[in-house]
């Protein structure tokens, strides 16, 4: 019997302003996260590039003032620099597919 899977990549990437930070994204998105994505009418474009980032991150190693792990959340996403999360969502299919709008 075929089986259903997931198949997309995992790219291990560094954060460009943050030294020493790796994040192990999936490259893609499942057709389940679409609707996450795009939201309604009145998502923006910005919001919808940081839930891209959120459904495809699998894991980071950043950490908080107190040296404790950060979990992957949007809120924790929202922190980071605008230009990171664009070379981030740049480096997947996403984001190649994103360059051909």
């Amino acid at each position: 019997m075929p089986e259903l899977k997931d198949n997309r990549k995992s790219l291990k990437l560094p954060i460009p302003s943050i030294e020493g930070s790796e994040v192990i994204v999936r490259d893609g998105l499942l057709a389940g996260d679409m609707e996450f994505v795009y939201g309604n009418a009145t998502t923006s474009d910005v919001d919808r590039t940081l839930r891209a980032l959120s459904r495809m991150i699998v894991s980071w190693n950043l950490t908080d003032s107190e040296d404790k792990k950060l979990p992957v959340t949007m809120d924790n996403i929202k922190k980071l620099d605008i230009t990171d999360v664009t070379e981030l969502i740049g480096a997947t299919s996403f984001g190649e597919d994103k360059k051909k709008v």
